[in-house]
């Protein structure tokens, strides 16, 4: 008996020694953000669904110097959106939607487009809706201005022409505006707000007791203020009061409740657990972007360092900075909150490789030495040269040869990165990282890729040259019904512009006959339209806004 005492009490001290040192360790990783006066985050970490780590750094009011602790709460923005599509896949269990369900028969103010998007669709990111961000760029509305939930359906209802036939083509982009039509839906079948129905059926069950959605603006208990850090701190308050894609408001102690639930078997379990599908066209085919696969709760899974899966996603508002990262191979999960203005994945990144490490079987970074590139000669390398055009994201890259070296540039920034010959036709991007981006030049095209993505497809093209537009032919004041917006087209320093009575003047570079580009989002891409040769008008074409058209006036 004494002997068995003596062997438990030694295994309790080795563990509580193993702890500790594992403690300083995560503590290191995070000691640039300790701070008695500054804002700063919360960092978790749980493995195979325990809590190993939890601790607060700064302050959450530089005024009150009050510390950053687990029980101080954060807006984590885009990491609501899990917890919105949770809510439709409980209301689809209890049988009250079907995923076939057309989204009109819950709210009927949507207009009745000319194809039907189906609930699933708004799960699946193919329904075909204008992103609301573009849209709100359109409207001039500010990142400082107050967006209410009501400004949002408002916008979104006005779109009367679809950008593609619901569940055949994916867009990302789109996300904000199907979330924020997934919380009409809650609302319109829960007969009450999405506030109290997320509270009483989500948050309550899950025991996140300390976590909620709420858009009133009002201070909440123990809440972490927003700060800009620059030359000096200031507050930056969230005016984007919608729901279902931000605004929720949670602490590290509840949140490390949700990534256990992940590993339990407890209510809501099983739902929590089918957020990790991947989302998919009615073909059956899934979204590989350049960031991963999407999941159906809106995170992305890629390979890591040679481990299978890693899941993750970021929100960052005002000056609130939510990052996780899920290794599932290894069931870990680490995350960081903060109120300093920050991308805080590389705190949180750099919490999982203290656990990590000795998994890896690749490097930080891509370890280029070792890869068995081709020499080519110029004239193996020149044939590739010119102008490529990925039409359907609205992007421009040049490809040339400067100083024996392949060269890619994306002409709306002017970044230049070195293409490393894997082949004749493919090429490797030389980047620092561990991002591996392809390049295959095909017959008058090129096909880009990362991450083992979707392939994006570039048509070689004759650039136009400015001085060949005949800008008088596109100058003019230009008006969409749907969003009754006018714009006016005119020229300035020789370049076609676009002015509204709000907005510093956009210039626009031709890129073939009637199309265009510009560096902002909304207007990346301006395809005009002509009749009996003359411009009639335009449509926007952009990845998330597709077929959106101005008629000219004058």
């Amino acid at each position: 008996m004494r002997q068995l005492l003596i062997l438990f009490l030694s295994i309790s001290i080795s563990a509580f020694s193993q702890n500790k040192l594992l403690e300083k360790k995560f503590d290191s990783v995070l000691s640039d953000y300790k701070s008695d006066d500054k804002p700063g985050i919360v960092a978790g970490v749980i493995e195979n669904g325990k809590l190993l780590y939890l601790k607060g750094f700064g302050v959450e009011n530089i005024e009150t110097k009050q510390l950053i602790t687990p029980q101080t709460k954060f807006q984590v923005d885009h990491l609501a959106k899990q917890f919105t599509v949770l809510s439709i896949l409980l209301l689809e269990e209890e049988g009250k939607l079907s995923f076939e369900d057309d989204i009109r028969k819950y709210l009927p103010n949507l207009p009745k487009y000319q194809h039907i998007i189906k609930v699933k669709h708004l799960l699946n990111h193919t329904s075909g809706l204008h992103c609301l961000i573009p849209l709100k760029e359109l409207l001039n509305i500010r990142q400082n201005d107050v967006f209410t939930q009501q400004d949002a359906v408002k916008i979104i209802s006005a779109q009367q022409k679809l950008n593609f036939k619901p569940g055949t083509e994916f867009s990302y982009h789109t996300s904000d505006t199907e979330v924020i039509l997934m919380v009409e839906i809650v609302k319109s079948i829960s007969n009450t707000s999405f506030e109290e129905f997320t509270k009483k059926r989500v948050f309550e069950p899950l025991e996140m007791n300390n976590t909620s959605f709420n858009s009133s603006r009002k201070m909440l208990n123990n809440l972490a203020k927003s700060y800009t850090i620059r030359e000096k701190t200031t507050f930056n308050p969230v005016n984007d009061l919608t729901l279902g894609v931000s605004n929720l408001y949670t602490t590290a102690e509840d949140f490390a409740k949700w990534f256990q639930m992940f590993y339990a078997d407890k209510t809501l379990s099983s739902l929590v657990k089918k957020l990790d599908a991947y989302v998919t066209l009615d073909s059956g085919k899934e979204y590989n972007s350049t960031w991963g696969k999407l999941a159906l709760g809106r995170y992305f899974d890629h390979p890591e360092r040679g481990l299978p899966k890693m899941s993750w996603q970021y929100g960052l508002i005002g000056g609130y900075g939510a990052n996780f990262f899920r290794y599932q191979s290894h069931n870990l999960v680490t995350f960081v909150f903060g109120n300093n203005n920050r991308y805080n994945g590389m705190p949180a990144g750099n919490l999982g490789n203290v656990l990590m490490e000795k998994e890896y079987t690749e490097p930080i970074e891509i370890d280029y030495s070792k890869i068995a590139f081709k020499q080519l000669s110029a004239k193996q390398l020149k044939k590739h040269e010119g102008i490529y055009w990925d039409k359907t994201n609205s992007l421009v890259r040049e490809i040339y040869l400067k100083n024996d070296t392949l060269r890619c540039k994306l002409l709306s920034n002017n970044r230049e990165t070195s293409l490393l010959a894997l082949g004749e036709n493919k090429f490797q991007f030389y980047l620092r990282g561990d991002t591996e981006i392809i390049l295959t030049f095909k017959d008058n095209s090129l096909e880009f890729s990362s991450l083992n993505s979707d392939v994006s497809n570039y048509d070689k093209i004759n650039l136009i040259d400015e001085s060949e537009v005949k800008k008088s032919e596109y100058v003019g004041t230009y008006y969409n019904k749907e969003f009754d917006v006018i714009l006016h087209f005119g020229v300035k320093e020789n370049l076609l512009s676009l002015s509204n009575f709000k907005t510093n003047p956009i210039k626009f570079f031709p890129i073939v006959k009637d199309a265009f580009r510009s560096n902002t989002y909304i207007y990346s891409g301006v395809q005009f339209t002509r009749k009996d040769n003359l411009v009639e008008g335009f449509n926007i074409n952009t990845d998330g806004v597709k077929n959106l058209y101005f008629e000219k006036l004058i």
